[in-house]
């Protein structure tokens, strides 16, 4: 009885929890799907356009966010940068609606940098406020009781957000729509932070006994996750992020391709409800086993979560024998290996991301955001789609461009990437039960 009170967290912080989880992603998947969709349906289709958007915008987010952590230590605060930077982070979207549409070709370059320029200022906004100060707040606010709960609802979060924005707007950016549809869409979607933000200054309140830490340069705490020693005096809490980034790197390698695998290599026209049944089942499937983390403990989850995925990917890839002779069976397969791959995505991030949040020092949550950082984004979003390009283009030699299928094997190739993860998933199972404990016995005092 006395682990469930210390794990028991309050309505109006998970309202916050939910709250800017939430809204957070949908500017995210505004971000991350709908400005490349934006370049190159209404800027130009040369890939370039959009190479240097996810390129800069991957690293303004990282250096942001390492910023963003430094400040709200320094500072003491995490509600200010959060509440206010959802504000800001809305306007940003909404500026959208102001680009010039269209452009005669003389004009498409100057429209790129434009495009590309006011993509990593919402970057810029966005990772300080939520990447940053979010995950610096939900480390302070959470504890070992019911980190795995919490960070599984978060990793739950993109794909409600997909489903909000989706769903609901997606309409509005079809090719056939008017320019201001468009104009339309980002002005709704730069609403829904801003709203969250004002929303959230009656509502979230920040940990009490947070104090500002200034005992060092601005400069030593930018750095301060990536310096060795720090690396060497926290090896656990990398180990952790390990466990993360080589997850992530799997994700990276067929997500990017997802539907068009899903439409075009398995031929499956109606993939709404498959697509549906995958995302319901997945995210319902990853908060009830982040609610078994929680209360049996973490590490009798790392090799049964890692074989699952590995699973996953290989029942999809079975899918490639049944095209064109029965879709039925297609869908079947995308469907139990979909809730695999999906499900286990979530529960990694929940897993390895809660083990981390145990390990980062007080007073430093701010601290190590940036770390987590590179280690989930920047270089996941490197590694996974180089290793996606050599498999597509393996499969697609002296093909022309235009006849380029995605392959399968896309999904044998995150499978043997995900047998890497069991390497930090060891390391940590040995060592974070000691940690949970010892975590506990300090609540209960």
């Amino acid at each position: 009885m006395k682990e469930k009170k210390v794990g028991a967290l309050g309505p109006k912080v998970w309202t916050s929890i939910l709250l800017f989880g939430l809204i957070g992603q949908i500017a995210w998947v505004v971000e991350n799907m709908y400005f490349s969709r934006f370049m190159q349906n209404e800027i130009t289709r040369a890939p370039y356009a959009t190479t240097l958007m996810v390129v800069f915008s991957a690293i303004f987010a990282t250096l942001s966010t390492l910023i963003g952590g430094a400040l709200c230590d320094r500072a003491g605060k995490r509600k200010l940068f959060i509440c206010w930077g959802y504000v800001i982070w809305g306007f940003t979207i909404m500026m959208f609606a102001l680009v010039p549409m269209k452009p005669s070709a003389d004009k498409v370059l100057p429209m790129v940098i434009l495009v590309v320029v006011m993509d990593c200022v919402m970057s810029v906004i966005g990772s300080i406020s939520n990447d940053a100060s979010f995950n610096a707040w939900i480390t302070d606010i959470s504890n070992t009781a019911n980190r795995a709960r919490v960070d599984t609802v978060l990793a739950v979060m993109p794909l409600v957000a997909l489903a909000v924005v989706f769903g609901g707007f997606d309409s509005l950016t079809n090719e056939s729509a008017t320019t201001g549809d468009w104009k339309k869409f980002f002005l709704i979607l730069g609403i829904i932070p801003t709203i969250g933000g004002l929303l959230g200054l009656f509502i979230m309140k920040d940990k009490e006994g947070i104090v500002p830490n200034k005992n060092n340069t601005f400069w030593s705490d930018f750095t301060y996750s990536l310096q060795p020693k720090i690396i060497k005096e926290n090896k656990m809490l990398y180990v952790c992020l390990a466990g993360n980034m080589v997850s992530a790197i799997a994700y990276q390698v067929y997500v990017n391709y997802l539907f068009n695998i899903v439409e075009g290599t398995l031929k499956i026209k109606n993939y709404i409800i498959p697509v549906g049944i995958i995302m319901v089942v997945a995210a319902i499937g990853s908060v009830i086993i982040s609610a078994l983390m929680d209360k049996f403990g973490k590490k009798h989850f790392y090799y049964p979560t890692i074989i699952a995925g590995i699973v996953g990917c290989i029942v999809i890839w079975c899918a490639k024998f049944f095209i064109d002779k029965n879709e039925t069976t297609e869908i079947a397969i995308l469907i139990i290996g979909g809730i695999l791959v999906i499900g286990v995505s979530l529960v990694m991030a929940g897993l390895f991301t809660a083990s981390y949040r145990d390990y980062i020092p007080k007073g430093k949550e701010g601290l190590f955001q940036g770390c987590r950082m590179v280690m989930y984004v920047l270089v996941p979003m490197i590694i996974g789609p180089v290793v996606a390009q050599i498999i597509i283009t393996s499969a697609n030699k002296g093909v022309s461009d235009s006849d380029i299928v995605y392959p399968m094997e896309l999904f044998l190739g995150a499978a043997i990437i995900m047998l890497f993860a069991f390497i930090p998933a060891k390391i940590v199972r040995d060592n974070q039960p000691n940690q949970h404990e010892k975590l506990l016995n300090e609540l209960q005092q």
